[in-house]
């Protein structure tokens, strides 16, 4: 059965006899970026990510989120990079650094400006359209600016009883006067609407909140190392829905500072704070009360000698809300929370490439909540970590102890119970780039985490105290053959034992061994045509201390294999095939002392799918992927396999994309795709079949943007 499928991998091959064109090969990294997953690094939108790896190690980021960054801003990783140096923020603030400063009547350098940018979406899908509108002015002229930013946007849904509509209108209108290039003076209106008649609901759900404000902006530099930016915004809010009536005032405080004495020492620091006081009127009780309500959050940074070989940072966080909401007895119910964690660290450079962390984290989190009442949970927390390279060994570790106190004294009427954690972990890794064309990877990793449990007050049932200690093993190593041809090979060894301490618990105690294997390999065919395949086998033991007779095996067997090919410069064809073998028994000792697997049920998945993507044009472009998969599942009946339940299922997928220019100014972008997917599926009872009647889904998705911007 396997061969047959795996058969219909030719058929790409036979599409591909003629010529094609060049395909890009995996980059090829050395030291301890050798395993780096680089087959995502694909040309984007015309951005590069080269050494994209070494430059999210030195940054302290994911190399994966990074990219993702790269991607949503559209501007190269060295731009990304020197932006957030410029605007003194971190990399992932600086599009909305960039958004916010854009519409900063402080920040305008023109006498006169005015633009207007609208931009109108629609998305079709199964059971649900969408409809938004929206658009930006902005206006200056001399001191005097005008800014207002309006969405509309209207969703029907389809429900058992009808169509649902819902309606959310925003706009938000500021107009002002600058009396200097550091101070503004002005007022805002925000409105903000939203209906429905959602038939399942007795009478419509709707929200009106309107708020007129008073706004200040100013910018500070006293001094050049000291730049500092305060804002205000002051004013009446009305608020009503389905629930509550609240009137009364509001206030919007938000500012940053920054502090910097040479390149030795940098201190920022940003904040907000929201108050509000009104008079709140419960609709379910008639009940009237006043209501104060306070939302903050200050955060800030201090970086020493961060130039240097040493250097030293610490950043901390302030949060606090006490907000007043309805409850479901028509009460006013304060719902607070706050939070406040500091982190200190050390950082030194080792070798060229290399650094070592040391970094201590103390955290205090308190809230409370309708459901489970106050908790609290204060965290402190130790870790070291490094990389480096050292005679050709790429060398990394990590060390982590982190311990834990919480309490939730009302998890029912009576008490609660409160927790304290120990965690520990240590990991490691070696890297060598071998004989020119061998890369070996050897990593390890230990931790232990206990947890402990006390009762507070009269609780009956607190979670179970607990120790659970992990370790796995790992052996990896990709030979490059040629440009054409390269090869893998990796094996992981694990072990997971799971101790619960109180006596009545210890039945549930086990240990859970593990075993992967993989073996993939790249193969370029012909000049445009590549073939990957991913072989995988794996085992899991679970074995019970106190329980005879309950262990378990569960085997996988895996392999993907994908056919890429580039036939043309419009076109392209993908071809995937997988699958899963999985069965899984019990693991019981005879009486000759050794043990048996005892298959109780297996489990197999296969499906092939493929993708054509052609682009007549750079402004268009048409896709098809066609799926099929198939699943069977087998069980034991008296001692004897029989068949459980066999299901198949097709899915159609195809459409067209546009982007295209309009004018100078305008872009019309959007797609439009039919989906068809049918399913049928076979369950047995007692070794009868019972077939289940074939269900199909038929339906166009589509979306439509259109923007205009000076």
């Amino acid at each position: 059965m396997l061969l047959r499928k795996l058969s219909l991998l030719l058929i790409p091959l036979l599409l591909v006899t003629a010529s094609v064109l060049p395909g890009r090969a995996q980059e090829d990294l050395s030291g301890r970026y050798a395993f780096a997953d680089t087959t995502l690094l694909r040309d984007t939108l015309g951005l590069k990510f080269t050494r994209l790896f070494q430059l999210a190690d030195s940054l302290q980021l994911t190399p994966d989120t990074l990219r993702a960054l790269s991607v949503r801003y559209r501007v190269t990783l060295p731009r990304l990079v020197s932006l957030s140096d410029s605007l003194h923020v971190p990399v992932d603030s600086v599009g909305v650094t960039l958004e916010r400063e854009r519409f900063n009547p402080l920040a305008a350098r023109t006498a006169a400006t005015n633009e207007f940018a609208y931009n109108t979406t629609y998305n079709l899908q199964q059971t649900r359209s969408s409809w938004v509108n929206g658009s930006d002015y902005n206006f200056v002229l001399g001191s005097l600016f005008l800014r207002n930013v309006t969405t509309i946007q209207l969703d029907r849904f389809a429900t058992g009883g009808g169509t649902a509509l819902w309606q959310t209108r925003d706009a938000n209108t500021e107009v002002g006067w600058r009396l200097s290039p550091d101070y503004s003076f002005g007022g805002r209106a925000v409105m903000n609407r939203f209906n429905s008649d959602d038939p399942s609901t007795i009478t419509g759900v709707g929200e009106t909140r309107n708020e007129y404000q008073l706004s200040m902006r100013t910018r500070h530099r006293p001094t050049r190392f000291i730049t500092s930016e305060f804002n205000l915004f002051s004013g009446a809010v009305d608020l009503r829905n389905a629930e509550q009536e609240k009137h009364g005032w509001s206030a919007d405080a938000n500012g940053r500072f920054r502090q910097t004495s040479g390149r030795w020492f940098v201190h920022e620091l940003t904040g907000r704070l929201n108050a509000s006081l009104s008079k709140v009127n419960v609709v379910s009780s008639s009940l009237r009360e006043n209501s104060r309500d306070l939302i903050g959050n200050l955060n800030g940074s201090v970086s020493l000698f961060n130039a240097s070989r040493v250097g030293f940072k610490t950043t901390y966080n302030a949060q606090t809300s006490d907000v007043g909401q309805p409850d479901v007895a028509g009460a006013i119910s304060r719902v607070k929370s706050s939070r406040a964690s500091a982190d200190a660290a050390v950082r030194t450079r080792l070798g060229p490439d290399g650094y070592l962390n040391l970094t201590q984290r103390v955290a205090h989190i308190e809230q409370v909540t309708v459901l489970n009442g106050p908790s609290s949970r204060n965290t402190n927390s130790i870790s070291l970590d490094g990389r480096t390279t050292w005679w050709g060994w790429g060398l990394e570790s990590r060390f982590q102890t982190e311990f834990a106190n919480s309490e939730t004294p009302q998890a029912a009427p009576t008490g609660g119970y409160g927790e304290r954690s120990t965690v520990r972990a240590l990991d490691g890794a070696m890297t060598r780039h071998l004989f020119g064309r061998l890369n070996a990877r050897v990593s390890a990793r230990i931790g232990l985490n206990s947890y402990r449990y006390r009762v507070i007050g009269d609780y009956g049932s607190p979670p179970v105290s607990r120790d659970q200690a992990t370790q796995s093993y790992m052996a990896e190593g990709t030979y490059v053959v040629s440009n054409d041809f390269n090869t893998g090979l990796s094996l992981e060894v694990g072990r997971n034992q799971l101790v619960n301490l109180p006596s009545v618990s210890t039945a549930a105690n086990n240990t859970l061994r593990t075993y992967r294997a993989e073996w993939r390999w790249t193969y370029r065919l012909l000049t445009g045509l590549t073939a990957t395949q991913r072989n995988t086998m794996g085992a899991n033991y679970t074995s019970y201390n106190f329980l005879t007779g309950a262990d378990r095996l569960s085997l996988d067997y895996g392999t993907a294999t994908t056919l890429n090919a580039v036939l043309t410069p419009r076109l392209s064809f993908d071809l995937n095939h997988s699958g899963q073998v999985q069965p899984s028994g019990n693991w019981t000792r005879q009486a000759d002392g050794l043990y048996y697997f005892q298959p109780a049920d297996e489990s197999r998945v296969f499906s092939l799918s493929s993708r054509i993507q052609y682009t007549p044009a750079s402004v268009l472009s048409f896709s098809l992927i066609p799926t099929f998969r198939s699943s069977e599942r087998d069980g034991t009946l008296n001692g004897v396999s029989s068949p459980q339940r066999r299901s198949r299922n097709l899915n159609f997928q195809g459409g067209a994309n546009l982007n295209l220019p309009v004018g100078q100014r305008g872009l019309l972008s959007g797609s439009v795709g039919r989906t068809y997917f049918a399913d049928r599926s076979i369950t047995f009872a007692a070794g009868a079949p019972t077939p289940s009647p074939r269900s199909e889904l038929d339906y166009w998705t589509g979306a439509l943007q259109f923007s205009w911007r000076p």
